[in-house]
This record gives C-alpha cells, sequence and structure tokens, in this order.
C-alpha cells in the first residue's frame, strides 16, 4: 500500500513522514519511502536543469512524472509486492498542485498522472507561509530561489514572492484534497503526528 504526504516544501511533509515511518517500523512493518525528485534516473539530472530558468514548464513537469515512475517501476511496486508499506514525500497532488500554480491544465495533467497507483490514503500538509519560510530558513540558512516558484513569482523582494507562491500552490492542493485529509501542520509537531497515526492505525489495524 502506499500513504502519501503532500505538501510544499517546509509543510512538514518530511518530517511527519519520517516520524510515520519510524512508528511503522516500531510496530513491525517494513516500510519503504520515495518521492519527488529522489529517483537515481532524474533526481539529479532535476536539480541541474532547475538551474536554468528558461526550462519549460509543461516539461519541467513531465521530467517530474518520468521521476516518480522510474521510482514506481524500479522499487516501490516490487517493494509492495515483498509486503512493504510505501511512504511517498510527494506524490501525485503535490504535483498537480505544482502545475496548477503555474497554470498547467488540470486535465492534461490528471490524464498523465493517470499511471501512478491511487495511496490508500494521503495527508495534505498545509501551514502558514511565514511558517513554512521559517523552517525553510532554518533547514537551509536561506530560501532557495530556485525551488521557490521564482519562475512565476518574479520579484524584488524574495519574501512576497515567496509567499505569493506558497498561498498558489496551498490554494491548489486544498482545492483538490478532501476535507477530512488536509491537515495544519501549524500546531505542535506531536499533536499533528499524533493525529496522523490514529487515521494510519485504521487502515493498518
Amino acid at each position: 500500500m502506499i500513504i502519501a504526504f503532500e505538501g510544499i516544501e517546509g509543510s512538514g511533509r518530511t518530517a511527519h513522514l519520517e516520524a510515520v515511518r519510524k512508528y511503522l517500523e516500531k510496530e513491525g512493518y517494513g516500510v519503504i519511502t520515495f518521492g519527488i525528485q529522489m529517483s537515481k534516473l532524474m533526481g539529479e539530472r532535476i536539480s541541474q536543469v532547475k538551474k536554468n530558468i528558461v526550462f519549460e514548464r509543461r516539461t519541467l513537469f513531465l521530467a517530474y512524472v518520468t521521476d516518480l515512475a522510474d521510482q514506481m517501476e524500479n522499487y516501490v511496486k516490487p517493494s509492495i509486492d515483498s509486503g512493504f508499506i510505501a511512504l511517498a514525500d510527494g506524490y501525485v497532488l503535490t504535483l498537480m498542485s505544482w502545475g496548477l500554480a503555474r497554470g498547467l491544465e488540470e486535465n492534461w495533467m490528471k490524464d498523465v498522472l493517470s499511471v501512478f497507483s491511487e495511496p490508500v490514503t494521503y495527508f495534505s500538509l498545509v501551514s502558514k507561509p511565514e511558517e513554512i519560510m521559517k523552517r525553510i530558513i532554518k533547514k537551509k540558512g536561506y530560501l532557495d530561489p530556485l525551488s521557490a516558484g521564482i519562475d512565476i513569482c518574479v520579484k524584488e523582494d524574495i519574501f512576497s514572492a515567496y509567499e505569493d507562491y506558497i498561498n498558489k500552490f496551498q490554494h491548489a492542493l486544498i482545492s483538490l484534497s478532501n476535507q477530512e485529509n488536509i491537515v495544519n501542520t501549524d500546531r505542535n509537531f506531536d499533536e499533528v503526528n499524533k493525529e496522523i497515526v490514529s487515521k494510519i492505525e485504521n487502515i493498518t489495524s
């Protein structure tokens, strides 16, 4: 089974995925993790290409899809067949939100992404833009314009540009998600994680 953690960088996606991974392993489950821009085939190449701002958005979207498809075929599906639970650090809804924030057609993206298996459940993590920026700065020491949507929000002030991008991304993510799958991560980390784990317990029990 696949459990997807969706959201923009800084939403708490990776941190909560890791906490769930530790919980499931403690419970005796085999767990793998995968996600956007994590394949050996495409991950590093995408990082290099993103430094070229002229890279066309539709092509970059397809590069992300290829990256995910490579992981699905060569890592995720064989692991699931062997009984592992697959935790996705960004999956279909994250890619859809990325594309919608950049004006790509929703139906076209749905067709492209229809090749991927439906997750057994997903969590759409959202937070206030200022909290997201604070987390990224705490982790990296700066806001990276190459991963901050600067291709759609070119402004002199990177903070306001990034805030605009976060709002567009999260508006799209919320519109694509069922209300019961939206998790606000502005709260205490342990409180949020307890809420996520309680939902996963209902699936694995």
